[in-house]
């Protein structure tokens, strides 16, 4: 019987443990396929540029143990065109990830696509730089201090 395929999406900006755990635990649920926000999107979305360029995001998580295939995401504003294309069996959203998991899965019905909405509800903490905000924000303070 063929593995479920699962997807996570996001910009995977500066790897951190958060993103390992992750993808560790998209990999128990099959194999991962891992949509690198395009650096155009980041903008969109966040408000500011990514730090890292895409391909070399992308490049990096393709290394990272658990992933079976990194993408790059759709450049167009509609989000869900990717999950479209990939038609998974399982989208796992993070748990910071600032989307409605109801809001989502209505809206994958809506496109007649099978694939099933879950959330990792963890937040990795394990240790203390795990997210890209915290490894900036300590970044910026060590170079702040040298000064």
């Amino acid at each position: 019987m063929a593995r479920k395929q699962v997807v996570i999406a996001g910009t995977f900006d500066i790897l951190h443990p958060g993103h390992v755990f992750l993808i560790s635990e998209a990999a128990k649920l099959g194999d991962v396929v891992v949509v690198i926000a395009r650096d155009k999107n980041v903008v969109r979305v966040k408000g500011h540029p990514a730090i890292v360029p895409e391909g070399q995001r992308r490049f990096m998580v393709q290394a990272l143990k658990g992933v079976t295939k990194a993408v790059l995401g759709s450049e167009s504003t509609d989000l869900y065109r990717i999950i479209e294309q990939l038609d998974p069996d399982i989208l796992l959203l993070g748990p910071n990830q600032q989307v409605s998991t109801e809001k989502v899965q209505k809206e994958l019905q809506r496109r007649k696509l099978r694939t099933k909405v879950q959330r990792l509800e963890k937040l990795f903490k394990d240790y203390p730089l795990s997210s890209t905000s915290a490894i900036v924000d300590k970044a910026l303070a060590t170079r702040k201090s040298e000064q």
